[in-house]
């Protein structure tokens, strides 16, 4: 038991370390925290956590991002939590001593703007599919980026002030689904760690009402266009969507008895979106999304969700017959990965 209390008291003062090993990385030089492109709640509240982490250790920094806040969550969060957040284009040209962090993604995977500088530190909770050089790197498995943070808080013996610490939370409950997939025991315990610090009100409003009127009409088109094969459906909604609600409707489709897997995407003015589900332990979401494009667009995730693009100049490739090319390339995937059985290319489902 003594001997295990030891290894434990080593663990936590070699994650002090590697955290101190961060803060002397950024002393004394510029920082700018950037999450990947069109953030979703976990990134916005990995890279508000961290720039209030940075601000509590004496370090200023400025968090951005590329793209838009195109969810609805993270446009209630940024006026619930005073998120300060702002868009690369406002930037200008970053300082050649700057340390530049990315959370909650990594080089390589295709949804982080190239900046001036190079990526020096890396925060992230997905898998690695490319690897790459940091002077910083934290990649661990862990149920969202949101906890990786939260632990830097409790490591160091700091806390996160209550806009902070609900916006973490509210990071861990979206990315790990209310705790039903992904979760770690490093989730639970900062969960527990952050809600002695968090609006509990504020969180319950940030959680209501998250579906509008509008999107029903998206729902309607997958339900209307949803193609099933054997346990992967495949369900394309007729007009441009957010990313966020993509994946709300991906998430919806497995609540269906007859899907383990599913492929939900939209055209947009950049491409084409895909939001992909995987309850199977043999098929990993984003290796299958990362298959499935790899001849088209770019993709990848964790086991369990994953995302993926089609950019628009790329569109001319799936002719004549879009949607057929699109399931013919994931249904090719599965094979690739062993998978015939869980697939039946004959037998469509309506």
């Amino acid at each position: 038991m003594e001997k295990q209390v030891e290894r434990q008291e080593e663990k936590k003062e070699d994650r002090r370390e590697q955290i101190a090993e961060l803060l002397r990385l950024c002393s004394g030089h510029p920082v700018y925290i950037q999450a990947h492109n069109f953030p979703d709640p976990d990134a916005l509240a990995s890279g508000y956590g961290l720039w209030h982490f940075l601000e509590q250790n004496g370090i200023p920094s400025l968090f951005c991002y590329d793209g838009l806040l195109d969810k609805r969550a993270c446009k209630k969060m940024v006026e619930s939590f005073h998120i300060q957040a702002l868009p690369i284009s406002e930037l200008g040209e970053l300082e050649s001593d700057a340390v530049l962090i990315c959370v909650d993604s990594q080089k390589g995977a295709g949804n982080v703007r190239t900046l001036s500088v190079p990526i020096a530190a890396c925060i992230d909770h997905h898998p690695t599919f490319i690897p790459a050089e940091y002077r910083y790197s934290d990649i661990r498995r862990c149920g969202s980026c949101s906890t990786m943070i939260a632990e830097y808080f409790s490591q160091m013996g700091l806390e996160p002030n209550s806009d902070v610490a609900s916006a973490l939370v509210y990071g861990i409950k979206i990315d790990t689904r209310q705790f039903s997939r992904g979760v770690t025991d490093l989730d639970i315990e900062m969960f527990r760690f952050l809600k002695q610090f968090c609006d509990d009100a504020r969180l319950s409003r940030l959680s209501s009402n998250t579906i509008s009127y509008t999107d029903l009409k998206a729902y309607a088109s997958a339900l209307e266009n949803i193609r099933i094969y054997g346990m992967a459906g495949f369900a394309e909604i007729d007009f441009p969507c957010s990313d966020d609600l993509i994946a709300m409707i991906a998430d919806f489709f497995l609540s269906l008895d007859e899907i383990d897997l599913i492929v939900v995407y939209s055209s947009r003015e950049d491409g084409i979106k895909f939001s992909v589900r995987s309850e199977l332990a043999e098929v990993h979401a984003g290796e299958w999304v990362k298959e499935a494009l790899r001849h088209l667009g770019s993709g990848g995730g964790h086991s369990y969700m994953a995302g993926g693009m089609i950019p628009v100049e790329r569109i001319p490739n799936l002719e004549p017959y879009p949607d057929e090319t699109i399931r013919d390339c994931f249904l090719a995937a599965l094979i690739n990965m062993h998978m015939e059985k869980q697939i039946h290319p004959t037998k469509e489902s309506e």
